[in-house]
């Protein structure tokens, strides 16, 4: 298996590429490790050739003898064969100089590439999104393993984590068809800044975010800034006090120009996790998440600036205890334009 460091070299260098050139993510992926492979190349030659202008020095009077090589013969089998002569190839290679060191790094670098090649093609365990367990900085497709939780440090962790830095634009990012929950987790989906230092900076800029037929134990949401808020639903108790605020502009992302699409669909996770990594956050055209359930834990959405809102009636959060005891919030840090609330409070237990 290729070691954790030389493919993490690899990936660097890969993200370097797609981010300075048009190349696109396998085509980087396989000129890092080319670059990757000659440079060993040149490396492992440069070590040979010091040891033998060396040698004497470093085995201290003692000589290196290389007995002959033999070139092989042909077995004669009777005169049949002997009569046929049969011609026996002679090659023959100059390798001193300069010549000699460029064909000998070539030589090697081949020989790097293919086993990198081989390697990576059948043993490389780089998780793809949307593969559980890793963190992914998309728009790179290429994820970076988690560290069990802490919880259960004996299992691997099972969470979908996205880095989302400044530079990253999104057509649209789905989420359809999933199963979340563990016991221990207090979140299930969680929409935040990475750091503190980029709290009030830091926002996940979208023309939309809807939930349709999502259910959870909680909900909450806060921190954000949401042009037209339209939510509908059942609730085990409900609290709704966004701040009124008319200067909350709409927000429109029509322009998918460089931008990708990425979608988790039909698979089980513990949680999700979307991380605003950069001071000033990502642009994503829509944000959806579809017919996700979670069993465990709250689904919290914070700094988002969003053009809509929009959460369908076959929604159901509910905790179990009572309608009098919120199970859904809109905080007051969340400044809307306008708004509509149609949720419904019913006694609801989400498991």
């Amino acid at each position: 298996m290729v070691p954790s460091f030389i493919g993490q070299y690899i990936q660097n260098l890969a993200q370097f590429f797609m981010g300075s050139t048009s190349l696109s993510e396998g085509a980087s992926l396989w000129v890092s490790a080319a670059i990757l492979a000659v440079v060993c190349s040149a490396v492992s030659v440069g070590v040979f050739a010091l040891f033998w202008k060396y040698k004497g020095k470093i085995l201290r009077g003692n000589e290196v003898k290389i007995a002959n090589i033999v070139s092989p013969r042909l077995p004669r089998l009777g005169n049949f064969l002997a009569t046929l002569r049969l011609p026996t190839p002679k090659i023959r290679f100059s390798l001193s100089g300069w010549k000699g060191i460029a064909g000998s790094i070539g030589m090697v670098a081949v020989g790097f590439i293919g086993a990198f090649s081989l390697v990576i093609a059948t043993t490389d365990d780089t998780p793809v999104f949307p593969q559980a367990g890793a963190a992914y900085f998309l728009p790179s497709t290429f994820g970076t393993p988690l560290d069990p939780d802490f919880v259960t440090p004996e299992e691997p962790s099972q969470t979908l984590q996205l880095n989302l830095g400044d530079t990253s634009r999104i057509d649209k990012l789905t989420f359809e068809n999933m199963s979340l929950g563990k016991a221990g987790l207090t979140k299930c989906i969680d929409i935040t800044y990475a750091t503190t230092s980029v709290a009030t900076t830091a926002f996940l800029t979208t023309g939309k975010l809807s939930l349709t037929n999502v259910s959870a134990p909680t909900f909450m949401t806060t921190g954000s800034q949401i042009q037209t808020m339209t939510l509908a639903g059942k609730t085990d108790g409900h609290t709704y006090s966004p701040t009124q605020n008319s200067t909350i502009s709409d927000i429109t992302v029509n322009s998918d120009r460089g931008a990708g699409t990425f979608t988790a669909k039909d698979s089980k996770v513990d949680r999700i996790v979307i991380s605003l990594s950069g001071s000033t956050g990502p642009i994503v055209g829509e944000v959806e998440f579809k017919n996700v359930h979670c069993s465990v834990g709250q689904i919290a959405i914070s700094n988002v600036k969003a053009g809509t809102f929009v959460q369908d009636a076959t929604s159901k959060f509910g905790d179990g205890t009572g309608i009098n005891s919120a199970s859904y919030v809109v905080s007051p840090s969340v400044s809307i334009n306008s708004g509509t609330s149609n949720l419904v409070d019913a006694p609801i237990t989400v498991k």
